[in-house]
């Protein structure tokens, strides 16, 4: 199935004629149609996938605990990943795996 050209895609009219007629033109209906096609973006930034605190532990006093996030994968990345035969550790086993991390730098020192 061939792909429309970048420039005939309905979105990107839409966004190019909200812009010209309704933020830079005087049509209320066209900026009330920027406004959600434009803020539908904005809030997904802000609201969409959020870094996950893997594990927060206290060392003892004097100690310093680096605290390390991860940002989930997105699905493109998992379905890369599935594909290839990488398997991905789940919150739980990353928890664990950071607490052993700890472990070894804490009794090192």
């Amino acid at each position: 199935m061939a792909l429309i050209p970048r420039m005939l895609r309905p979105a990107v009219l839409i966004r190019r004629k909200a812009m010209y007629s309704g933020f830079l033109g005087g049509s209320t209906f066209w900026k009330v149609i920027g406004v959600f096609v434009f803020g539908k973006a904005t809030i997904a930034k802000f609201f969409g996938k959020n870094p996950e605190v893997i594990d927060v532990s206290s060392l003892g006093g004097g100690r310093v605990m680096k605290v390390t996030t991860t940002t989930p994968p997105s699905r493109r990345a998992r379905r890369k990943a599935r594909k290839a035969g990488v398997v991905t550790p789940s919150l739980k086993e990353s928890r664990k795996l950071a607490r052993l991390w700890a472990a070894a730098h804490v009794s090192r020192s």
